[in-house]
This record gives structure tokens, sequence and C-alpha cells, in this order.
């Protein structure tokens, strides 16, 4: 880098920088109880949620993170301030912030934006005092940080189709690995990534959680999943011949979980739907069971 080279990230980018350095932090905690990982997992993580809750409201308007005052004290046209002025702004506390964000994205996050006001008070507490409290208890806020306040703003953020399009090989990959690394943190390190056949976007993980087979999958782009699938529900797909279509009975299709099939990689669903005749389906338009019986 030459020394008349800049540095800048944008304000997704920063956030998912310190989310990123966080979880290494959550990560290597987890492993090795280090207090010092522990406070700068908090710090960054903290300040990876302030970010982006003001990424995702300053989709609906940028003035929304800014106080109010400072606007008017400071802007030529306090509702549209330019980037040199927005520099010189002071953004809303972390309190207002929320309430900010609950009046324009209240489905989301009802019940949820409590956390962070309570993580702001531990954080404080590092910056000016000190911190006592359990890697125990530590541990279980952060994962419900990232549970309730992350995943439902990265939501957000990838539903935006043509906004993901403009940073493919940034910002989605970095959404993804963050959700990759969160994954590793819980244990879930055995997994894979395919299409989501409901959105058709490449964000459908899939865990197998120790098992032979995929006993969960559910996409982080849109609400699209599947619980607690046993053993006995799959049946062969027509494409590859594994057993590795389920049905899904919300939208009366197949889902293959193989990785190394069509469907599974990019097919999206399957045809598939109950046979009338038996306890079977009929996949793409010929039930097994019924066919064997005519055979």
């Amino acid at each position: 880098m030459s020394k008349n080279s800049l540095v800048k990230f944008s304000l997704i980018e920063n956030a998912l920088d310190s989310i990123d350095l966080g979880l290494d932090y959550f990560y290597d905690a987890t492993k090795e109880f280090t207090p010092r990982k522990y406070k700068q997992c908090l710090i960054n993580m903290f300040h990876g949620s302030e970010l982006i809750l003001k990424e995702i409201l300053s989709r609906v308007n940028i003035i929304l993170i800014f106080d109010k005052n400072s606007l008017f004290k400071i802007c030529k046209a306090p509702m549209t301030p330019t980037e040199d002025e927005s520099y010189k702004l002071k953004s809303i506390d972390i309190n207002s912030l929320c309430d900010e964000v609950m009046k324009h994205y209240s489905e989301e996050f009802k019940g949820k934006l409590g956390i962070v006001k309570g993580l702001a008070k531990e954080r404080n507490k590092i910056q000016h005092f000190a911190i006592e409290i359990s890697p125990e208890i530590l541990s279980k806020l952060l994962s419900s940080l990232y549970i309730e306040v992350f995943k439902p703003s990265f939501r957000i953020i990838l539903s935006e189709i043509d906004y993901v399009n403009q940073y493919n090989s940034i910002i989605e990959k970095q959404i993804i690995g963050a959700e990759q690394k969160f994954l590793k943190i819980q244990g879930d390190t055995d997994n894979y990534l395919a299409l989501c056949p409901s959105c058709e976007n490449h964000s459908h993980f899939i865990l197998y959680k120790g098992t032979g087979y995929p006993v969960e999958t559910y996409c982080i782009c849109c609400d699209y999943k599947n619980e607690d699938i046993d053993m006995s529900d799959y049946l062969d797909c027509p494409e590859c011949g594994f057993p590795s279509l389920i049905f899904d009975k919300e939208n009366n299709a197949g889902v293959c979980l193989n990785d190394k099939c069509y469907y599974g990689k990019e097919g999206g669903f399957v045809e598939m739907e109950p046979c009338e005749n038996c306890d079977g389906f009929i996949i793409e338009g010929s039930c097994p069971e019924c066919d064997k019986d005519v055979d």
C-alpha cells in the first residue's frame, strides 16, 4: 500500500469487520479462558451491533442515525446532509438507536433489542471501569446477540438483492462467513451451503449435527427451514438416486439435501406431492410405490 493510499470502510463493511473480529475472539475465548479475549470480544461485538443497526436504519433514511440538534446545527440542508457534514454529526445514543429501529423494523426485532441495551452497560464498564461477569453468562449473552440482532439484520441486508449484487464478492461472503464462524463456535462444524429452494440464493445451510445425514436446514436470506429431520423422512432423489429427498408440506414439494446433486446445488424444489392411492409420494409424475405394484 502506498503512503498516499486511503483506508476507507463503508458503514456495512465497518460493521461486518467488527462482527468478524468479535467472533474470532469469541471462538478463542471459548477454547481457552482469557479475560482479554472476552473483553475484546464484547467490545467488538457490541460495536458491530451498533453499526449494523445504524446500517439498516440508514436504509430507511440516513438522517435517522444522527442527533436532530446536531443536524440543524451543522448541516446547510439538515434533511440531506453531505458526506463531509455527516463526519461532524453526533450520532444518536444506543437507546435511541434501538427505539428508532423498532419503529421501522418492529416485526424483525420485537422483544430482541433489550440485549443490546444490556450489553451497552457491560461495554461501558470495560471502557471506563472494570468488568465482572462469568464466561458462561457472557457466552450466552453474545450468542443471543448474534441470533437476535445480527441474524435479522443480515436477513434485511441480504433480502435487498440489488444491494447484495453490488457487493457480491465482499458483503455477501462476509455475512455467510460470519454465519459459518458462529456455527463453529456452537460446535456445528459438519455443515455445507446450498441453494435455498425458496428464495434461490446460495444461503441455505445444511446441518448434520454429528449424524450421518442432514437433521436441520435454514436459509439466512429468508424464513425457509426444515427442522428435526428423521432418517425415515428420506426418499430416493430422482436426480442423484441417493436417499436424500424430503417432502416439504408447506410448499408441497420435495427438497434434495445431497450436496452433490443438481437439485441440492442449483435446481430448487423437486416436483413432489402425496399420492392419493398409497402412503407414498408422486415424484416428478411417478409414484415409486404404485409403480412397484404395477411391475
